[in-house]
């Protein structure tokens, strides 16, 4: 049987593990949601320089 002391012990090794576990989480979380508002401001940046293209190359009397 165990003691109290040796139950508190195991207990605030529990918690240890547990806050380890929802720090980890997090900022697995938060690296997605960076990835992905780059990957769309990637996109978006793309899309702008593309349709620059489109409107100097209309201006100039060129059209793909």
């Amino acid at each position: 049987m165990s003691t109290p002391v040796e139950t508190i012990a195991e207990v605030k090794t529990d918690l240890l593990y547990a806050s380890i576990s929802l720090k980890k989480e997090e900022t697995e979380r938060n690296q997605k949601e960076g990835s992905e508002r780059m990957r769309k401001a990637r996109r978006a940046i793309e899309d702008y320089l593309e349709e620059k293209r489109l409107s100097q190359a209309i201006s100039d009397g060129w059209d793909d």
